[in-house]
């Protein structure tokens, strides 16, 4: 007999919306098999930069490319994976996830294959590079989509928790991707990628179908645009701050604007662009198809998740952009060793964002984020004290633990704190805004720690170089490498080719010296202070502890 329970009915029906969303499966109740494949697709992801970053010897060894060549297809990558991240989230809930990202690994494969086949730079930065970037925007969203859409609740925070450790164990893979660089060569490397997205490609079959999402009108291409022009502008301005210039042009600028450089224009232009997305999407949303659905822009929790996910970004941006330099060029650390410093951070990381979620359900996961915040600022200024001279000390390799801790802390809950303050197909939809949230982070992360560094060097060395009896023009010259990290004998032999006596090159250098460490711990000073404002940004988050 069929039961008139009108409770009943609702939770059937409610029920089966759940089994639909999911392929046929009920959200929470699977296997975890789906979740390894997402897992390996993450580690894929988030290593194929790693390749970039240690491929410069063979890049210029084999293509001669210079290091500004490898620099802009390091840009383009994180321009594309920047710019197109939300709209790989409507692409998602519009025709599957699963299809999705299906798509977005094929073209992994075929990016990688075109890297490993580039007989000259500009097919691997507009070849293989655009086609990498493309396919993250598919995948990263995807990824994140699918745990939404296949777990609920404690599950949900564990699949999430391991979404995140595959992040951060893909912080070690330039150990094993540089063993390999080291023997063959950037081509193999690649083409070893290539191989390995292929393989994720094929485990896709053990992931359900995720049906596309109900009463969909059309696809929201004015508003895809617009934040695609809006975050590309941003995002070059912000990429270019060290190079191009924070005001007035630096050397080798391109153009300028007005006198200034370009780099601020573009960064207001991109914020105006992506202020105009407000209207766009309320007009999208009434049509059925908004790139950003309203939950997101008028939510504090989702804002607050969105903050939580986009810091360990910052931090590890402006870390990676301040601490390797800095060993290799000043330190003297060799490449192997600077390499060895990423298990410090990466260890710990991976340990607290893979099993604290499993381990301690019900821990507040408001408190575990806001403490892993706090644990960060720590580290900075752990890290401003390790600086020294022409060296570093013990407190930088604790600082930068302290730092690994902080972060697996806050991307063992984050993913999950997004995901939590919003509903349905929405939750499913926030994996592409969330890949943004970390690309943005990580690109003004590099950009602020670099464009700091760079700027209290140039000041400090003009202002220690001013008060040392060295001929003017000799200082002046000087000031032009002023802003350039190396170490003090280097520096004497350079100043020597100016002309300049042994002891004026000597007090150069070591005025040089002096400015460098000052500057790099006034930086990390600065960067504990924006992570500490953080955590006034992160008071909204959504509690998504079990039993809360």
């Amino acid at each position: 007999m069929t039961s008139t329970n009108p409770a009943a009915e609702t939770s059937r029906a409610t029920a089966r919306r759940r089994s639909e969303g999911a392929g046929g499966r009920e959200p929470g109740a699977g296997s975890w098999a789906p979740l390894a494949v997402l897992v390996l697709a993450q580690i894929g992801t988030s290593s194929d930069n790693a390749a970039m970053n240690i491929a410069v010897g063979s890049l210029t060894a084999e293509l001669g490319a210079t290091l500004g060549d490898i620099q802009m297809a390091t840009t383009v990558f994180s321009l594309i994976a920047g710019a197109f991240m939300i709209a790989g989230g409507l692409i998602g809930v519009t025709i599957g996830l699963r299809r999705t990202m299906r798509i977005g690994l094929a073209l992994a494969v075929l990016g990688e294959v075109v890297a490993a086949c580039a007989f000259h730079i500009a097919v691997l930065t507009w070849g293989g590079r655009v086609l990498m970037g493309v396919g993250a925007c598919l995948v990263t969203p995807s990824v994140l989509g699918l745990v939404a859409a296949l777990y609920e609740g404690r599950r949900r925070a564990v699949a999430f928790g391991a979404i995140a450790g595959a992040a951060a164990l893909s912080t070690l893979s330039p150990i094993v991707l540089g063993a390999i660089m080291d023997a063959a060569g950037f081509r193999v490397t690649f083409a070893v990628l290539a191989a390995y997205f292929a393989l994720v490609l094929g485990t896709t079959a053990l992931l359900p179908a995720s049906a596309p999402q109900a009463g969909r009108k059309r696809f929201d291409v004015a508003g895809m645009a617009v934040a695609a022009a809006g975050l590309t502008l941003f995002l070059l301005g912000t990429s270019r701050l060290s190079t191009w210039g924070v005001v007035f042009p630096m050397a080798g600028c391109p153009f300028t604007v007005a006198g200034l450089s370009p780099a601020g224009p573009l960064m207001a232009a991109g914020l105006l662009l992506l202020a105009l997305l407000v209207p766009i999407e309320r007009a999208a949303e009434a049509a059925g198809g908004a790139l950003i659905p309203r939950s997101y822009l008028a939510s504090p929790a989702v804002r607050s998740g969105l903050l939580a996910v986009a810091m360990p970004f910052f931090f590890m941006g402006a870390q990676g952009i301040l601490i390797t330099p800095y060993l290799m060029l000043v330190a003297g650390f060799s490449a192997m060793q600077s390499g060895m410093l990423s298990l410090l951070s990466g260890i710990p990381m991976f340990c607290l964002a893979t099993f604290l979620p499993k381990l301690a359900p019900r821990l507040s996961s408001r408190l575990i984020i806001r403490i892993g915040l706090a644990a960060i600022v720590a580290a900075c200024l752990l890290m401003a004290l390790g600086v020294e001279q022409d060296a570093v000390g013990a407190a930088l390799f604790a600082g930068t633990m302290l730092g690994g801790i902080g972060v697996g802390a806050v991307n063992s809950q984050a993913n999950n704190a997004v995901a939590s303050a919003v509903r349905g197909r929405d939750a499913e939809q926030s994996g592409g805004i969330q890949g943004a949230a970390r690309n943005i982070g990580l690109a003004l992360g590099t950009a602020v720690g670099g464009t700091c560094l760079l700027l209290a060097m140039a000041t400090l060395f003009a202002s220690g170089a001013a008060e040392a009896s060295i001929a003017g023009d000799l200082v002046r010259t000087a000031a032009e490498q002023g802003s350039t990290l190396m170490g003090p004998e280097a520096f004497a032999e350079l100043a020597a080719t100016w002309g300049a006596a042994p002891a004026d090159g000597a007090a150069l250098a070591a005025i040089h010296s002096q400015a460098q460490a000052d500057a790099l711990r006034l930086t990390f000073g600065l960067l504990g202070a924006v992570m500490a404002l953080s955590l006034i940004g992160t008071r909204h988050l959504v509690e998504t502890a079990a039993g809360r």
